[in-house]
């Protein structure tokens, strides 16, 4: 019986690395996703601390009231932009999901082609075996009628 050997294999290799690529990739797209977005929530809380801040010298002790305004327009410019860094990688990231599905699909694609052409050599082995069976029955048949005869 001959072995199936399927001519796209290099091909389902390289998918598969491919794969494997962009799955690191957006492991690594997807921490620093959320290492953004842990110092934004940091930043937003130092932000409403200066605010706060803003509010009580405001109340208390007006002579620090413009220090508290700076401190306060600092924090905010720094969340500002910690939230464009953030929806920059948030592109990044939805990018990388994007590749790897592709190359999830291109394996799927290649394991499902495989697959099938197994199935089909399968079955044309199957069909060679019995047309072998019959033509040794149709022999042993003849021998036995020919043996018969004389």
């Amino acid at each position: 019986m001959s072995k199936f050997r399927f001519r796209l294999e290099a091909s389902l290799r390289l998918a598969g690395q491919a794969l494997d690529t962009a799955q690191r990739e957006f492991a690594q797209e997807v921490h620093l996703w959320k290492t953004l977005v842990e110092a934004c929530e940091i930043q937003q809380l130092h932000f409403n601390d200066a605010q706060e801040g803003q509010r009580d010298a405001g109340r208390h002790r007006p002579e620090e009231l413009r220090i508290w305004q700076l401190f306060a327009s600092e924090q905010q410019h720094r969340l500002q932009q910690c939230k464009t860094e953030l929806s920059k990688q948030e592109l990044i990231m939805e990018n990388a999901r994007h590749d790897l599905l592709e190359a999830h699909r291109e394996v799927e694609k290649l394991e499902r082609l495989k697959e099938k052409q197994t199935k089909a050599f399968q079955l044309a082995e199957l069909q060679k075996e019995q047309k072998i069976l019959d033509e040794t029955g149709q022999v042993l048949h003849w021998r036995q009628r020919i043996f018969i005869t004389t």
